[in-house]
């Protein structure tokens, strides 16, 4: 069931759009987003999408916790996260425009205790997940699951630690980069992160449900403050739903485990469009994508994932499994937010409900090269498939890949998932040696005008050694 109407009354008047929430796009995004919540048992959601400072949408769906029946509100606190980062973000870049930091400084500008190893490592690489810094603690040890560790403890342990890779290699996500840019914007600041965050970005945008837990554990006993409204999160197991939600010690909080709703995160997306919050300077940096060693891209911006849709160019982050999803649209001042309580959702929502606001592709029709292989593509368009049903066929991977990706894969997807419509078309762009492997690339069209460009890498013997799809 979705609610909209008392929404509105929730949010500011200078957000208010005329019969924002019965255009054909709100209807659109309605059906979707029901059949997704119906199809992977997801109890309750949020919605909004802003566009050029305007509400265009505020829709709520379900249930935010089955045991007493309350239901999923304007203010209703999902836990969103590593989409905490677009906070992280936002709050770095802020700092940037204020000249307190610099994103290609070196490290030892702000910490002077940062060892020789570290040289080459900016603010900009850790922002990236591009720096190569470990944890420097033994998996598995008392000083790795140690969840009350704080950020400074963290952050001597990793200054012990060796470099994984040359920093600007390659982008590893990862947590310690996040741990060590927690250390330099406390030092930079004089502040502790949460009360840089509290100070900078929720109190001046008049944020009322997004705050941290404060978790921890002692002992058997997990121990956590109260969050008024809190949507409490599920994973569907064995066909039943079971409370389960991620732990975040304080050390790890640029990285995630916020709690916010679609309200404050409005208006969030309402000072990025009016630009009282970030400069479209600022945020074009934030989204523009690091520039690895070899003049390849990584895979994020300041703190925020990056990438296209519809042809222009997007940012924002998601969390957890699509716990949270934030996306925007810079040239079009469109921000997606898109929050729900149930864990193993890949991040498509907020992509799709943004395509419902932006005009296709013109390039969709378009032929692609002769493909030699169909019975390869075949094998190719059932992984495309298989990654949201559940059903990744393991004879398709490598041995490698069946050791490693594989399993990570089929953490995600269900039968009939309707995270995207069906796909009605694949195209085969590339095919190419790549080194000792090999690659192919296809544009994958669902629906009407919904597409995928999915980019296989495969073993001389054509199993499958990795794959990756990305929004055009």
């Amino acid at each position: 069931m979705r609610s909209s109407s008392q929404a509105l009354l929730f949010l500011p008047a200078l957000m208010l759009s005329t019969g924002c929430v019965t255009s054909q796009a709100a209807r659109s995004t309605d059906t979707y987003v029901q059949a997704v919540l119906e199809k992977n048992h997801v109890p309750g959601a949020a919605v909004a999408v802003v566009r050029d400072g305007h509400l265009e949408q505020l829709s709520t769906y379900g249930l935010a916790d089955l045991e007493d029946g309350a239901r999923s509100e304007p203010d209703t606190a999902f836990q969103i996260a590593s989409a905490t980062k677009v906070f992280t973000g936002t709050l770095v870049m802020l700092l940037v425009q204020e000249g307190k930091l610099g994103l290609d400084e070196p490290l030892s500008k702000y910490l002077p205790d940062a060892p020789e190893t570290w040289k080459d490592i900016t603010v900009r690489h850790l922002a990236a997940h591009t720096s190569g810094v470990t944890s420097g603690l033994k998996e598995g040890s008392e000083e790795q699951t140690n969840s009350n560790a704080s950020v400074a403890e963290r952050y001597e342990a990793a200054r012990k630690g060796p470099l994984e890779y040359t920093p600007g290699e390659r982008s590893a996500y990862g947590l310690t980069d996040f741990v060590v840019l927690t250390h330099v914007l406390e030092k930079v600041t004089g502040q502790g992160f949460e009360e840089l965050l509290r100070s900078r970005l929720f109190e001046p945008l008049g944020f009322t449900c997004t705050r941290y837990e404060h978790a921890r554990q002692q002992g058997a006993v997990r121990i956590a403050d109260v969050i008024p409204r809190r949507a409490t999160t599920y994973r569907y197991v064995d066909g039943t739903h079971r409370r389960a939600w991620f732990l975040y010690p304080p050390h790890t909080y640029s990285a995630g485990g916020v709690f916010s709703c679609v309200k404050d995160l409005t208006r969030w997306a309402v000072a990025m469009d009016q630009g009282t919050l970030l400069s479209p300077e600022s945020q074009h940096e934030a989204a523009t994508a690091f520039k690895l060693n070899d003049g390849g891209e990584g895979g994020f911006g300041v703190a925020f994932t990056h990438g296209t849709l519809r042809g222009l160019k997007m940012f924002g982050h998601s969390g957890g499994g699509a716990l949270g999803d934030v996306l925007r649209v810079p040239e079009k001042k469109l921000t997606v937010i898109v929050l729900t309580n149930a864990m193993g959702l890949l991040p498509m929502l907020a992509p799709v409900v943004a395509s419902h606001y932006l005009p296709p592709l013109p390039e969709l029709d378009a032929p692609g090269i002769p493909d030699a292989e169909p019975a390869l593509t075949a094998v190719h368009r059932g992984a495309m498939e298989g990654l949201f049903n559940g059903t990744l066929d393991a004879a398709a991977f490598a041995p490698s890949a069946q050791q490693e990706l594989l399993p990570i894969l089929q953490g995600f997807g269900s039968p009939g998932n309707a995270l995207l419509p069906p796909l009605r078309r694949l195209t085969l762009l590339e095919d190419q040696k790549d080194g000792d492997e090999r690659k192919r690339v296809y544009r994958a069209v669902y629906g009407t005008d919904v597409s995928l460009k999915w980019t296989f890498r495969l073993e001389p013997a054509g199993k499958i050694l990795d794959l990756e799809y990305a929004w055009e």
